[in-house]
């Protein structure tokens, strides 16, 4: 038998641009990034293979504040709803910054899910 190519998997992150960009799904895990960060990370559902699909949400400081009002299986919907600028102060600090981006989090406790782990 001859060797196919298997394509690495890619980690998928859900990042808002603009304001009403919204994502759902079922919390599946809190996981530590890399600088020990909480991050949210989504069930979303299984692809065509049975194979769970899930996307890691930002570790953004606005959003990292409802982590503890959620819990494993909760069905979640968050939305970008405000960018605030970086100040000309801001900005001369750290050139790079980006916009701090405030979201809102609702629970649907009908859709919530019990995981096995």
């Amino acid at each position: 038998m001859a060797f196919e190519d298997v394509e690495p998997v890619e980690d998928k992150y859900w990042e808002p641009e603009k304001i009403g960009d919204n994502i759902e799904g079922n919390v599946y895990e809190i996981a530590k990034d890399n600088w020990n960060n909480d991050r949210i990370v989504l069930d979303m559902g299984d692809d065509a293979n049975g194979n769970l699909m899930t996307t890691t949400l930002p570790a953004h400081a606005q959003l990292i504040r409802f982590i503890p009002k959620l819990k494993i299986g909760d069905y979640i919907r968050v939305e970008l709803v405000k960018l605030i600028e970086p100040t000309k102060e801001q900005l001369k600090d750290d050139p790079d910054r980006k916009a701090t981006r405030i979201y809102k989090v609702q629970k649907d406790p009908d859709r919530a899910q019990d995981y096995e782990f």
